[in-house]
């Protein structure tokens, strides 16, 4: 029953939410209403933008935290999402899309440990009828109960009777179960409803192989080659079978295209995985090792516009700036449209001193991608080396506003603020920046100083005593390690 992937339904979202009398201002509905517009086009940094504004006027709304929550997934960033969705099952335990999208981030999170089937649980005990939990919850527990399973799937078509996953789910099980006829209705009847979906067609070859329909099966094969050309699977299967059916030469021409696709695939994997070998090196401060390794990957591929990129950035955290420069330029050559090339250029020109060309190539990435933190950042630092503090508060704020745990941009956006005397926000900027990282010595040391400047003196010699006494604590460590 491994093959059922019920974490595939697409996460529930509820755009009538704004409409329906749960939110208290103006401005967060406002907010969430744009960020639920930006979501339904994939732009998930725009939506992660409106959503923590929206969470400045209502911090305990359970329908902003659960877009949220999705959004953060969407982003590939487990913890942060299973966080802000735990939350909202706190707030709102009642809710079965919260209850649904947390059980549905924690199996996508961790797939096949079935983490999600107590909050899959919860969401039904609310709504018996909750479609998307009966189909997930129904992939979880298949392969121990697939009487349960089966009858959660027919609940589930009875509600919704277009659901393909339901269809494709019951397929799969009926398939397990050695019905292979009703197993191909079902899967007919996915794929009726999806006829895109490649995962569907697939398992559908498997069948009406096993049931000697190889014509069928062809076609199969050829409408999923229709959709990717790539697929080499698809063209090996197609070859295999053409060849059972006394079409020799071209079925060995399919072999061929497969044998050639998979042989291309094979590099770019071991060219992601040198990338992948050289980046964890670099964020070890091991910077000659991760040179080695994205050079191995442009000796594989020298299109690789990443291996480009990160030996730029290798060569110059080992000090060798011009050569960085020159690498990082050349991935630019092969991706204008990257903005994370313009954006780690614009770091090693920063760091060259080279302010203007930094700013330009930032300013760059911001065009190619308005929702990118890090250059919101780093835009702000050469602001504020300018003067310019007005325009610096603006680009820390808004990266905060996309990351509200980054916590550099945090803590410069408290160092502007402080400077134009704006200390009330400067306090509230340290303040996150020190729920981020409660040990940073920098953080509290800062902290303190603008409480100080608040008057509240009690509270800033609180927060430089816990300053001084991490500081010996590091100390002590550095000592210790000798």
């Amino acid at each position: 029953m491994s093959a059922m992937l019920g974490f595939g339904v697409p996460l529930l979202r509820v755009p009538s939410l704004a409409q329906s009398g749960q939110f208290s201002s103006l401005e967060a509905k406002a907010h969430y209403e744009a960020a639920i517009g930006l979501s339904e086009r994939s732009e998930w940094r725009g939506a992660m933008l409106e959503l923590n504004r929206a969470l400045k006027y209502e911090p305990d709304n359970p329908a902003i935290l659960v877009e949220l929550g999705i959004t953060w997934g969407e982003l590939k960033e487990w913890d942060q999402a299973i966080r802000v969705l735990k939350r909202a099952v706190e707030l709102a335990p009642n809710s079965v899309r919260a209850h649904y999208n947390l059980a549905a981030t924690l199996d996508r999170a961790s797939p096949g440990q079935r983490l999600g089937i107590p909050e899959y649980r919860k969401a039904l005990k609310i709504d018996p009828t909750d479609v998307g939990s009966l189909v997930n919850l129904a992939s979880d527990v298949g392969d121990r109960d697939s009487a349960a399973a089966r009858r959660m799937l027919e609940k589930a078509l009875k509600t919704d009777p277009k659901n393909a996953r339901a269809h494709f789910n019951l397929a799969l099980l009926l398939k397990n179960s050695q019905d292979r006829q009703g197993s191909i209705k079902a899967m007919q009847k996915a794929i009726d409803l999806e006829p895109d979906s490649v995962e569907f067609r697939r398992q559908f070859v498997s069948l009406l192989l096993s049931e000697g329909r190889s014509d069928e099966a062809i076609v199969q094969c050829q409408q999923m080659l229709k959709r990717d050309e790539t697929d080499w699977n698809s063209h090996s299967t197609l070859g295999r079978i053409l060849i059972r059916q006394g079409e020799q030469e071209e079925g060995e021409k399919e072999l061929q295209k497969a044998e050639r696709i998979r042989q291309l695939q094979k590099v770019q994997e071991a060219v992601e995985t040198s990338v992948k070998q050289g980046t964890s090196a670099m964020n070890q401060g091991k910077f000659e090792e991760a040179i080695t390794k994205f050079g191995a990957a442009l000796e594989l591929d020298k299109g690789s516009m990443q291996a480009w990129m990160y030996l730029g950035v290798a060569l110059a955290a080992a000090g060798h700036l011009d050569q960085g420069i020159e690498r990082l330029n050349q991935a630019i050559k092969m991706d204008p449209s990257s903005p994370r090339a313009h954006h780690n250029l614009g770091t090693v020109l920063l760091q060259a001193g080279r302010i203007d060309l930094a700013q330009r190539e930032f300013e760059k990435a911001l065009e190619l991608d308005p929702y990118f933190p890090e250059a919101h950042n780093n835009l702000g630092l050469i602001f504020s080396r300018n003067n310019q503090e007005s325009k610096a508060i603006d680009h820390f704020r808004v990266a905060t506003e996309l990351n509200p745990r980054y916590l550099e941009a945090l803590f410069n956006l408290g160092l502007a603020l402080r400077s134009v005397n704006r200390i009330e926000e400067a306090v509230r900027a340290f303040g996150e920046a020190a729920k981020v990282a409660p040990d940073n010595a920098q953080v509290q040391r800062a902290l303190g100083m603008a409480l100080k400047d608040k008057g509240d003196l009690t509270a800033a010699k609180q927060a430089m005593d816990r300053a001084d006494a991490l500081q010996g604590q590091a100390e002590s460590n550095v000592e210790n390690s000798k």
